[in-house]
């Protein structure tokens, strides 16, 4: 019987660190040929993104500025895991390290991963509600400022080209579609 699954024949690891691993890795197919040096990504914690949402429904994004891509855009709060974190801790704490903002309430819309061909990252995404404001943005290493923006205009970012990050179009797109009742009811 032929295999449908690829099969880790051998793994090197090349890189590592607490924050990522670098394998190659020979990998047989299911048709029996063998890639020699696959390599793969592993980012041992998750990431958590927020989509916070005011009481007049408008969504608050922060402004960042990636050095790796050389560009600045509008991004939901995000950050990974820290050791022992919950999603909904981990999404507080970046709620309000990255805009100074605190929820009532999460709700969890999901998870995915963003590049699984080449990495294992899992990415979750949550709905925070019931904002307060507490302080102002912590996080100014990261944040250059906050916004506000309400559905149209979050909608005509992405279409745009306005909001590029993954985990924020993919976070932003599940809110628009709807896709908090679908994951809260079970649907």
């Amino acid at each position: 019987m032929e295999k449908s699954h690829w099969e880790v024949l051998r793994r090197v690891t090349v890189y590592d660190s607490s924050w990522v691993r670098l394998h190659r890795d020979d990998v047989r197919l299911p048709d029996g040929s063998v890639i020699d040096g696959h390599h793969v990504v592993d980012i041992p914690m998750p990431a958590v993104g927020v989509v916070a949402v005011g009481d007049d429904g408008r969504i608050l994004l922060i402004e960042h500025h990636r050095f790796i891509t050389g560009t600045t855009g509008w991004e939901i709060p995000a950050g990974r895991f820290d050791a022992g974190d919950t999603v909904e801790s981990a999404a507080a704490r970046e709620l309000l390290e990255e805009t100074g903002h605190s929820a009532a309430r999460f709700e969890y819309l999901g998870n995915y991963f963003p590049i699984n061909g080449l990495c294992n990252q899992t990415f979750h995404v949550s709905v925070g509600r019931g904002l307060t404001q507490r302080s102002g943005i912590q996080d100014t290493n990261e944040v250059i400022r906050i916004g506000w923006f309400d559905r149209r205009e979050i909608a005509g970012m992405i279409r745009d080209g306005g909001i590029k990050d993954g985990l924020s179009v993919t976070g932003l797109l599940w809110f628009l579609l709807g896709a908090e009742k679908d994951f809260n009811s079970g649907a």
